[in-house]
């Protein structure tokens, strides 16, 4: 905004990026791309981890929180996220520059997860998300290459 003022009337547009709220507390949220009143339950479907069993979060005594992560049904497209717990502005970050280049829930589980880290958690909200989504063959697939008998 400080930028275009200053060129006015010569405003640049930049690509859109998608929306990311961190809020620094004990433990911290945030909210990533869409948010749980934005879904479309004909559409969308959720993903969820709870911290309480999360791994390093118990290690660390921070195993307090939850993460919801969200999917498109048809095309796997990661959607948004809204968390709270331990370290979640690290997987947020992760979920925007998901969102952003327009990666699917598959495509973020192919990218490496270390072991032990509180990120983990986020892999095990993206595989419920993936198993929401009920997806039966890769997106831009043909669908006649996975139906019955394949």
């Amino acid at each position: 905004a400080g930028e275009n003022a200053a060129r006015y009337p010569a405003v640049m547009t930049k690509p859109r990026t998608a929306a990311l709220s961190i809020v620094f507390t004990d433990p911290q949220i945030a909210v990533v791309g869409k948010t749980w009143s934005e879904m479309r339950c004909e559409e969308d479907r959720v993903g969820e981890v709870d911290f309480a069993d999360q791994g390093r979060s118990r290690v660390m005594a921070l195993n307090r929180g939850k993460v919801r992560i969200y999917g498109e049904r048809d095309s796997g497209l990661l959607l948004g996220a809204e968390m709270i717990g331990p370290a979640v502005e690290h997987m947020a970050h992760l979920i925007a520059w998901s969102i952003q280049n327009r990666m699917t829930v598959s495509g973020a589980l192919a990218m490496p997860f270390y072991h032990p880290v509180v990120e983990e958690g986020l892999r095990t909200a993206l595989r419920d998300l993936e198993a929401s989504l009920h997806i039966s063959h890769p997106p831009g697939a043909e669908c006649e290459e996975f139906g019955p008998g394949v």
